[in-house]
């Protein structure tokens, strides 16, 4: 990774550096890109945040540690005010490294530091009803993030988490006995016309309603390796074991003629009742012998991705995961934003077809999947999204997934023609940039270069939408690259090296799409 090895020189140039005035501060040396592409490829800011603590000028701290840095890799190192150090990689280098990219069939694999066991739970919905855009959203995170992990070399498995039992399915139930029975649905029962269709088919209707929710899924490229039941959990007696473990940790205790589980030992505002004084358990008591059945599998990291409307609920559930754990096993719970959609500037509240609520099949059928997962990706978990349907379903540019899905077939295009002008291309041959290089291609090569560094931060952060960003970006060098070079050059030098550097961009693209899931599409047009 291009970061890590300019970060262990600059570590070595800042240490030189405070050795010879004899100062013992810590630095932490961070590195990133530049503002503006012109002023280099990578940028450190460690002299502006240790200038205070010198009483020095950040200006000159610079200057002295660029004195001190190993520049072999670099065409120029330069300070900029008011105390950064932007460095540009030599041409050199960056043909080494991407001779390396070209060669490597793992390249930007097994960065994770350390590899670790993860249990990724996502979408988990009620088998009450069909999945809506919202769960879609959650899908197309926890699907990506899960290959994105995969890829990077931690262990995943993907868990669906369904809540079978309880108040919900009896409304389930009596909801479909009343349209059985020609009778009004109870008004507290579910009322959207789905209903209506399950009540036709023979079966229970929460198995029929989970059977279609993972026919669904599964259309939509998110495969869970299981589906994990609360009522198996609840006739297992894994309930009952749960709460006795907890008991003597010392964590469960009667109170009111109810039984608690000692949360604010953990951080929690307060105690959480396990099981009332009637005797029935809580819905959070299951999801507590859930997470020790992960536990007890061997999982040493927990990912939940849920609403924004469990924010109640995290607390509650890492105190239990941390008892259970002895404090060994970590959750992260990402809360997800809502799904805004609209045709324009037009909102869209509710489905033309039947009034109900606008379910994630019906998206899919209207734009297709590609569109519908690239739209869901593209911005943080933390943040609510907008989705333009209309502009999902645009043939051109303005699209973002025809954009990118365009980088990939033009590349495709570009071998098609090769063959059929009946050109050669060795693909054996070293890349050798110097005989194509100019402003694009040195900016193409340099952003293949960035992969395994947008796949380890973004496998750290738990986010997907700078994967999808920088899918974009590197779309964009590949079409910019394309306008102002002739790749199928006549020149047969020039042709067999731009065509390796499109190959390796193929090789970059092909790795992203698979990552989100979406369609590595080799043709979109007619010539």
């Amino acid at each position: 990774m291009l970061k890590k090895n300019i970060a262990i020189i600059l570590n070595n140039a800042f240490g030189d550096y405070l050795k010879s005035i004899g100062d013992d501060t810590t630095v932490s040396v961070e590195v990133g890109y530049p503002a503006e592409e012109s002023f280099g490829d990578y940028a450190c800011a460690a002299a502006l945040r240790i200038a205070k603590t010198l009483k020095k000028n950040p200006m000159e701290i610079a200057d002295a540690v660029i004195e001190k840095m190993d520049k072999s890799i670099f065409a120029h190192v330069k300070s900029a005010k008011p105390g950064f150090i932007n460095m540009t990689l030599s041409e050199t280098y960056v043909n080494e490294c991407l001779n390396n990219l070209i060669n490597d069939n793992n390249y930007g694999q097994n960065t994770a530091e350390p590899a670790q066991k993860i249990l990724l739970e996502y979408v988990s919905a009620n088998p009450t009803g069909p999945l809506h855009i919202g769960h879609g959203r959650w899908a197309a995170i926890g699907s990506s993030l899960g290959n994105l992990l995969s890829y990077v070399g931690h262990y995943v498995e993907h868990e669906f988490y369904v809540n079978d039992a309880g108040e919900q399915i009896e409304k389930l139930n009596r909801s479909i006995d009343a349209v059985k029975n020609g009778l009004p649905v109870p008004e507290d029962g579910y009322h959207g016309s789905y209903i209506n269709d399950v009540a036709k088919l023979d079966g229970i209707p929460k198995e029929l309603i989970l059977a279609e929710q993972k026919k669904l899924l599964e259309s939509f490229n998110t495969f869970m390796k299981t589906y994990a039941s609360e009522t198996e959990i609840r006739e297992s007696g894994k309930l009952e074991e749960t709460i006795d473990f907890l008991d003597k940790q010392g964590y469960i205790y009667e109170k009111d003629d109810a039984v608690w589980f000692k949360s604010t030992a953990f951080g929690d505002d307060k105690d959480r009742v396990v099981k009332k004084t009637s005797g029935e358990y809580t819905y959070f008591a299951p999801d507590i012998a859930y997470h020790k059945n992960k536990i007890d599998r061997g999982f040493e990291y927990l990912i939940n991705i849920l609403g924004a409307d469990h924010h109640g609920y995290v607390t509650r559930i890492t105190s239990a995961v941390s008892a259970l754990s002895d404090n060994k096993v970590k959750l992260d719970v990402i809360l997800g934003q809502l799904v805004r959609l609209y045709r324009g500037k037009e909102i869209v509240r509710m489905s033309k077809r039947t009034g109900d609520m606008i379910t994630l099949a019906e998206v899919i059928d209207e734009i297709g999947v590609d569109p519908t997962r690239y739209f869901l990706l593209m911005r943080s978990v933390k943040t609510t999204l907008d989705f333009d349907l209309e502009l999902a379903k645009k043939k051109d540019n303005d699209n973002p997934v025809y954009y990118v899905q365009y980088a990939y077939a033009r590349i495709c295009n570009i071998f098609f023609k090769l063959t059929e002008k009946n050109m050669s291309y060795d693909p054996k041959l070293a890349f050798d940039i110097k005989n194509i290089s100019n402003t694009t291609t040195l900016h193409l090569a340099k952003f293949l270069l960035r992969l395994p560094d947008e796949l380890s931060e973004a496998a750290k952060s738990f986010e997907v939408y700078p994967i999808v960003t920088y899918l974009y970006d590197l779309s964009s060098a590949l079409h910019r690259f394309y306008y102002e070079n002739t790749v199928l050059d006549n020149d047969e030098n020039t042709r067999q090296q731009r065509l390796k550097l499109i190959e390796a961009t193929k090789k970059v693209l092909g790795i992203l799409f698979d990552i989100i899931a979406i369609s590595k599409v080799e043709r979109m047009w007619q010539e």
